[in-house]
């Protein structure tokens, strides 16, 4: 009996193994958007323009700026006091919750140890976000840089972190390669 459990359990592994390796893990992919003829060196200063998708969460809002500023920091950029700067930074963020499904294939065992090969979808409710980020040249507005992303997963129970890796995501993008 021991024995007909592990060939069973082993031919289980064996179908499901395949689904496993056909889902592919999938990184946020980054799409970069920038002015080739702009020197990014140029630039030290930078202030906040009023975003055109704000967040509607007002603690997401918050989020989104403090990393943005921290990263921007860490780039070698400094706040303007009196607004102004050499940049202006403007977020879009939106959010939507939606249900996926999950294929799975299993075996279940009738009465008398005879096994069915079952296939299900489990369902779940996902939240995802998008997030651009754009730098606009101060003097006369253009964008200069936009990195954005979509369909980044949400957890609720971990939404600082990661607020904060899709933030770093995007910015790991600044400056640009220089071409």
């Amino acid at each position: 009996m021991a024995a007909r459990r592990a060939l069973a359990l082993l031919a289980a592994v064996s179908l499901a193994a395949p689904l496993a390796l056909a889902q592919p893990l999938r990184m946020p992919k980054v799409e970069l958007d920038y002015d080739k003829d702009v020197d990014f060196s140029t630039f030290k200063t930078y202030s906040w323009k009023d975003p055109a998708a704000a967040a509607k969460d007002p603690q997401m809002h918050t989020r989104i700026i403090w990393y943005v500023e921290r990263s921007l920091e860490k780039k070698g950029l400094t706040k303007a006091v009196e607004g102004g700067g050499d940049l202006f930074v403007r977020y879009y963020a939106k959010g939507r919750e939606e249900f996926k499904g999950t294929p799975s294939q299993g075996e279940s065992y009738l009465p008398g140890g005879a096994g069915q090969l079952t296939t299900g979808v489990d369902f779940r409710k996902v939240a995802e976000g998008t997030l651009i980020l754009e730098l606009q040249r101060a003097s006369d507005e253009k964008a200069v840089w936009r990195a954005g992303t979509e369909n980044i997963p949400i957890d609720k129970k971990r939404i600082d972190a990661d607020t904060e890796s899709a933030v770093r995501l995007l910015m790991s993008k600044y400056p640009p390669p220089k071409p």
